[in-house]
This record gives structure tokens, sequence and C-alpha cells, in this order.
């Protein structure tokens, strides 16, 4: 056992309940706390972002919250329209109460998964975006984890 694995009372190592999340051509693993809802693809607000990635804003729960797109943020080419989309509302990690929340478009519904330290083995992968921290393989799946605190920022830079 790694001295950096967590143990829980009873000295089994912990599990982490995460979402599986996919986009285009990959997927994402996000800690299931960051994902406040996932809601279907709906109609977006226009904003006056200065940059192709942020879609738009969200009407969702009174709060009106920007809608981005993962890779044309990380430099990757837009998906096609999906009748699968939708979006993943994204708790805000550095409690900004200007944006509190921010919107993800998935190309269809993320898969909860109970993961621990020992599940993920970090991989080498082509095509890492600049906002993805590192690629992992789980259960025989590739999937980025990504900066969410780079992210956040790069939106409230960009709004």
């Amino acid at each position: 056992m790694s001295e950096n694995q967590i143990i829980s009372a009873d000295n089994k190592p912990e599990q982490v309940d995460c979402l599986l999340v996919p986009l285009k051509d990959r997927n994402l693993i996000l800690p299931n706390v960051t994902v406040a809802e996932v809601i279907p693809f709906s109609h977006l607000l226009t904003t006056n972002a200065s940059t192709d990635w942020v879609l738009g804003r969200l009407d969702w729960r009174g709060t009106l919250v920007p809608a981005l797109c993962y890779e044309l943020m990380s430099g990757h080419a837009a998906p096609a329209p999906n009748p699968d989309a939708r979006f993943i509302i994204v708790n805000g990690v550095n409690a900004n109460p200007q944006m509190p929340f921010y919107a993800i478009l998935v190309q269809g519904i993320p898969r909860l998964m109970h993961i621990g330290e020992e599940d993920l083995q970090e991989v080498d992968a082509m095509n890492m975006g600049q906002f993805d921290k590192v690629a992992v393989t789980i259960e025989g799946v590739t999937a980025m984890i990504p900066d969410l605190d780079s992210i956040e920022l790069q939106v409230q830079a960009t709004l």
C-alpha cells in the first residue's frame, strides 16, 4: 500500500464516486460532488464572450450559467450535433459568487463509477489539451482528469 493511499476507519482503501463523462472523442472523469446536475440540451442565451468555446448561457434554476464546449476550449474540433447531447452543471471550485456554476456540453449520459486509487492507471495520451491534467485508464477506458481550477479561471477571464 502506498503512503499516499487514503484509508478509511476500517482500514480499507476509500473509493471516490466519480462520473465518466462522454465527450466527442474522449471521456472526462470528474468527482461526483463537482457535478450539480445533468440536464437535457436546452436553449442557450447569447453572451458577449470573445471566444468560440463559450456557447452562451443557460438559465438553470434561476441562475445564468456560462456553457462551454470542452473540445473547443482544449483546441480540438467541435462535436457534431448529437441528439444525446446534454449539459453537466459543474460546481465552481473557487467559490466565486459571480460564477458559482458553469456548464459543459457532453455527448451522452455520464456513468457513475466507484474509483479507488488502485483503479486508476496513468497513461501517456496523445492530443491532450491544455486543460487536461492527466490521462488515466479505468476499467479499460481512457479518460482525462481535467484541471477544474484552470477551466474556471479561464471562463471567468473570458466573460
